[in-house]
């Protein structure tokens, strides 16, 4: 299966609409919605930051070390905003396997509100390296680690490039951005609380919030041609994963292969999660 992504897909992340007020209200009433503290860019328009590429990235990181972390990061997230000049820069974008976290850390959205939005720039999630605090940047956890863990020995490297380098990079839950991924699970206690439910009615909630955002999961993956087989879980175990749950009550861990590797904000050895990755995509594509 030739899961390159092409320049078309490429533009048309940046160009389509969540369409998050419809497929919202397949699921959820209208007071449920309101319940729910999702952010506004949710309903805005493509041009005005609200499409896929406002909620994704790619596993790719050009080589700046002249830079400072941060400068580096700025340097990546303008090239990564040019088919053109990754083309130059002989990238190679990748749809077959999908890494997969949570939803957006609530940092690096304190650093855009405080510049007068609450969106991130196209391709910029999972790319910020810092934030800026007082007279000091605050650092934020990168999955740069994980080229980092691959870049330690020559076979590796080769493994990054060929393999890894450029792989799609999204989150299942758009515009709910928390510090911790568990944090989702207490606001929508609170909602649960708010509306007033019993047990049954807020496990109904909770099931058809995942499967509003496993749709809208699901059509993002099929801008990139329905090419995507294996699911990268970002976080370790299966069990406690919050995402692996958010999968199965939306019925994607039918449609897809789910593997999980340690997250980068933990402190996994550079050695094991090197092996980790060349395990997760080592899954023979269908």
């Amino acid at each position: 299966m030739n899961n390159t992504i092409t320049k078309e897909q490429y533009q048309t992340l940046k160009e389509t609409g969540l369409n998050f007020e419809t497929i919202a209200k397949r699921y959820l009433t209208e007071s449920e919605i309101k319940a729910i503290p999702f952010q506004k860019v949710l309903s805005l328009k493509p041009e005005e930051g609200g499409s896929y590429a406002n909620y994704s990235s790619f596993a790719y990181w050009k080589d700046q070390p002249k830079l400072k972390a941060h400068e580096e990061a700025a340097a990546n997230i303008e090239l990564l905003q040019d088919w053109d000049k990754l083309q130059a820069e002989n990238a190679t974008l990748r749809s077959g396997f999908v890494l997969l976290g949570v939803n957006a850390g609530a940092k690096g959205i304190d650093l855009k509100a405080a510049e007068g939005t609450e969106t991130l720039d196209h391709f910029e999630m999972f790319q910020v390296r810092s934030i800026q605090s007082g007279e000091r940047r605050q650092g934020i956890p990168s999955p740069i680690k994980y080229k980092n863990a691959l870049m330690q020995n020559e076979g590796d490297k080769e493994f990054y490039n060929q393999v890894v380098s450029g792989t799609y990079m999204t989150d299942f839950i758009k515009g709910f951005p928390t510090s911790y991924g568990p944090d989702i699970k207490k606001a929508m206690n609170a909602a649960i609380d708010k509306l007033n439910y019993n047990k049954t009615q807020g496990e109904e909630f909770y099931n058809n919030f995942c499967k509003l955002f496993g749709e809208i999961l699901k059509n993002e993956l099929d801008v990139l041609g329905g090419k995507t087989h294996t699911l990268v879980v970002m976080g370790k175990n299966p069990k406690q994963n919050i995402v692996n749950d958010f999968l199965r009550r939306s019925g994607l861990d039918k449609e897809f292969k789910i593997v999980n590797i340690s997250h980068y904000s933990g402190s996994p050895s550079s050695k094991g999660l090197a092996e980790e990755l060349k395990e997760a995509f080592k899954t023979e594509q269908r």
